[in-house]
């Protein structure tokens, strides 16, 4: 419900600029990124607060006060979605957004991919979390455009490029495994209601690596961001979403939430990274970023 509330809250927010967005056809999408970021990290701040002693399991054992730690990014990822959809701090709260996923990366998904070189899943999720740091440092530049202008090029030239390879990597993981769900690689199976999940597997990999193909050339890279990011949130109204009213038990609901706020993340930060391309691009006179009024 958390996320749900936020998700909500933020297209209130941005109310004003979702009904702009139709005149900039696909690149006017990158308005719903800092929605759609801030309802999966409430969701996910949630499970920190309910479930604090099980995610304290996963934080490094050579930290000190794990359960503290669990709390404390509960806490960080409920005061990022509050800066999100209040359009207050947003800079802020993005560059801390950056670097938290960053340490998450440095201290947990890659040790753990080096250490494991032949599980593709320890890749696949220290793919993940670098492209949510990235996309939030996407969404700062955005914020400074105005003041940093060359700032925000540089990083949303290493987001693009970065996007690219994670979704060409990403296409390719569904299609040599299309047994399991789609969109963000995972291991668990794709639910059995869905109607060929093989073929569904397939065809997104292919949309994923075209995604990823279209990033790589500057002139269409914010549509390619884009598609991606309409992809993901089809996935998660038409599948994950629904999975959540099917399951019967707590465990399956709790797979659910983490599979629709993932996917919803995902496509936020693709819609961020878009947003920051185009805002790189030449702008009519008077043009604004779909964030340009926050602080």
């Amino acid at each position: 419900m958390l996320g749900l509330s936020f998700l909500v809250a933020g297209l209130l927010t941005y109310r004003r600029d979702l009904q702009r967005a139709a005149a900039r056809g696909l690149s006017g999408l990158a308005v719903l990124g800092p929605t759609f970021i801030a309802a999966s990290l409430a969701a996910f701040a949630g499970e920190h607060f309910t479930s604090a002693a099980n995610i304290a399991q996963i934080v490094p054992r050579f930290m000190p006060a794990r359960l503290f730690i669990a709390y404390l990014v509960g806490a960080a990822h409920l005061a990022a979605a509050l800066s999100f959809v209040t359009r207050r701090y947003v800079r802020w709260a993005a560059i801390g957004l950056a670097i938290m996923f960053g340490l998450f990366v440095l201290l947990m998904d890659l040790p753990s991919a080096i250490a494991n070189p032949g599980v593709r899943m320890a890749w696949s999720l220290a793919a993940r979390q670098a492209t949510f740091s990235l996309g939030a440092l996407a969404l700062f530049a955005t914020v400074v455009r105005r003041d940093r202008p060359r700032l925000t090029r540089n990083i949303a030239t290493v987001a693009r490029y970065w996007g690219a390879c994670v979704l060409v990597f990403y296409g390719i993981e569904n299609l040599l495994y299309p047994q399991f769900a789609p969109g963000v690689p995972s291991t668990v199976p794709t639910a059995a209601w869905v109607p060929l999940p093989h073929v569904i597997a397939w065809a997104t990999g292919i949309i994923l690596v075209a995604c990823g193909l279209l990033m790589f050339i500057e002139k269409f890279a914010a549509t390619g961001a884009a598609l991606c990011g309409v992809l993901m949130t089809v996935l998660t109204v038409a599948l994950f979403a629904p999975q959540f009213f099917l399951e019967h038990d707590a465990g399956g609901q709790l797979t659910a939430i983490n599979f629709v706020f993932d996917t919803l993340l995902f496509a936020g930060t693709a819609f961020v990274i878009s947003g920051a391309i185009s805002a790189t691009a030449c702008r009519p006179a008077g043009a604004t970023s779909p964030v340009a009024h926050a602080t």
